[in-house]
């Protein structure tokens, strides 16, 4: 367990690293996007809020990307997609809601720009996104599966995509 959480720690440690050269790197027709499930839900309930453990890794999320330039926050139509996004809004960032069932138009949408983004999503829409813009093939996601990152970057026309896990918060290590 000690070692799974160093390894995190230097996974979200690099994030962080990466986040922080993010804002000079951006010449040209270079893109981030970062695309995450939702955080923990409190209850199996079709529109449940985060858990205590959720609101936890939202946070975490949010102080991993503090310094990364994201304008945009999508979110699906779902409490607990909204409150994941909301953890990361600061001046400067905007919520903005998407059609979950279209994925494709999100997709047209952020392919048209190079803003950079936060896109959370669910377990089975956040991989389809993630393949849906790079043409890359992303990792499915388990029900149980939180805190995976789903970072992609464009230039020019070339994606690259790089799968991170945020750090478990201790208040999550049951």
């Amino acid at each position: 367990m000690l070692k799974f959480f160093h390894a995190a720690k230097a996974i979200g440690t690099g994030l962080l690293l990466s986040a922080l050269w993010l804002p000079t790197a951006q010449a040209g027709d270079m893109q981030q996007l970062y695309l995450v499930r939702h955080a923990e839900k409190a209850d199996l309930s079709k529109d449940p809020t985060l858990s205590v453990c959720g609101e936890a890794q939202a946070n975490a999320l949010a102080t991993l990307l503090q310094d990364v330039n994201l304008p945009l926050l999508y979110h699906s139509g779902f409490q607990r997609t909204q409150q994941t996004a909301a953890a990361n809004l600061k001046a400067g960032r905007q919520l903005q809601q998407y059609d979950a069932k279209d994925l494709p138009a999100l997709a047209a949408q952020l392919r048209k720009t190079t803003t950079n983004a936060l896109v959370v999503g669910h377990s089975n829409t956040t991989p389809q996104l993630a393949t849906l813009l790079s043409q890359l093939a992303a990792p499915a996601l388990q029900e149980s599966d939180y805190g995976r990152i789903y970072q992609l970057t464009r230039a020019g026309e070339e994606w690259s995509l790089q799968i991170l896990q945020l750090p478990i918060p201790a208040i999550c290590q049951r």
